[in-house]
């Protein structure tokens, strides 16, 4: 069974993300996990006790459970259950290590279909405020599984409008395909959304196999509305394209490079996640 991973800090972001992860659950029949990573002493001094001691782990798991319970209780569901019905399967996990560490671990599993993940900072769209913090990036980077993040304060998503943004029309198609889960589950009206080449003739390369791709392979095979957007800075241009075309998800794909290549190549990923006030999914691209 495909399990949805949602590490949680206890704040009310992450029980946003709970809530959310939740409905998920419910609309793609998968298994929820929720993950709270600590450093094993949960406030005690490094010298009164153990770290990760079984004292310890219980406080830490009695918590989480507590917080699982009072945010994800049946009515964060769907609601079309009837009494007797049973909801998607939950379990409660606590893990002493760093946060980063132990969620990109999660992520490698053949299991996990998707981490669901609050963000810090405002909310609110800005280029100056980041909205998600050094955890969610780090995840983002290295995730080997869709990630969803959802900004603080923005509540639980509804998403209606989705919009994937693609560089070359081989990512589109890719991200189309790995992003088919959601769709089918949420059944947002979707976007192609793409930033104009600088150059002209790869601009009209670009659009010309786009063209092929259709015709001949019949892509997609959903409804869907193309968004060509003017060439600039593709992080702000794709920032204020979501903003006035009221985007509930933008649809991102993360190309993985070793350390070297992400040194001679500049990715829009950490810019736009510091950035964009809605949830966005990130999306690990087959090199």
């Amino acid at each position: 069974m495909y399990k949805i991973i949602v590490p949680t800090d206890f704040s009310s972001t992450s029980a946003d993300a709970l809530r959310y992860g939740c409905y998920l659950a419910d609309v793609t029949g998968y298994d929820l996990e929720v993950v709270h990573v600590h450093d094993g002493y949960d406030g005690d001094e490094a010298f009164v006790v153990k770290k990760g001691s079984a004292r310890i782990r219980a406080r830490v798991r009695e918590r989480l459970e507590k917080f699982v319970s009072l945010h994800a209780d049946q009515m964060t569901f769907t609601g079309i259950h009837a009494d007797d019905e049973t909801l998607p399967f939950i379990k409660c996990r606590e893990v002493v290590g760093t946060a980063i560490g132990q969620v990109l671990k999660l992520s490698k599993r053949e299991d996990t279909a998707l981490v669901v993940m609050g963000g810090v900072g405002s909310g609110i769209p800005s280029r100056v405020t980041p909205v998600f913090g050094s955890v969610a990036k780090g995840v983002a980077m290295g995730a080997e599984c869709p990630l969803l993040l959802i900004p603080q304060n923005s509540g639980v998503p509804n998403i209606t409008h989705a919009a994937i943004a693609f560089d070359e029309v081989n990512t589109l198609v890719e991200l189309s395909d790995k992003s088919k889960f959601l769709r089918k589950a949420l059944a947002p009206a979707m976007h192609f959304t793409h930033v104009a080449y600088r150059d002209d003739l790869s601009e009209e390369m670009m659009e010309l196999e786009l063209f092929r791709k259709m015709v001949k392979n019949n892509f997609p095979d959903y409804a869907v509305d193309f968004d060509l957007l003017p060439e600039g800075d593709v992080a702000n241009v794709l920032i204020d394209y979501s903003l006035e075309q009221k985007v509930d998800l933008l649809i991102l794909g993360r190309h993985k490079r070793g350390f070297l290549m992400n040194l001679l190549v500049r990715s829009e990923i950490p810019d736009i996640i510091g950035s964009c006030g809605i949830p966005m999914l990130i999306i690990p691209l087959t090199e």
